[in-house]
């Protein structure tokens, strides 16, 4: 069963994309190259929003990674890869072009 989640209308559709992505969840070795494909997309602190609301960790929590992965900490570029081309096929091109 999800969980119904309050999230602010311009945080709404990168939410939808990720639950598109992910309907199981995120798992941890998703985490980190999600944040680091998604970084220069949208704002640290709305990206810090939107993937606690996605994981269920602390906001808090989940903005210290997102500042670790600005901060040349990024994963590998390969795994950042593969999950850009998953991200695709879920909506991300158009995702982008809001």
């Amino acid at each position: 069963m999800k969980i119904k989640v309050s999230i602010a209308s311009y945080l709404s559709s990168t939410y939808k994309l990720i639950q598109r992505a992910f309907p199981d969840g995120i798992k941890e070795e998703d985490y980190f190259p999600l944040l680091a494909l998604l970084y220069d997309e949208i704002s640290d602190r709305n990206l810090a929003e939107v993937m606690a609301n996605c994981t269920g960790k602390d906001y808090s929590l989940v903005l210290n990674d997102v500042y670790a992965v600005g901060s040349n900490d990024a994963p590998d570029a390969t795994a950042i890869a593969k999950l850009k081309k998953h991200l695709l096929a879920c909506g991300y091109a158009e995702w982008l072009e809001e």
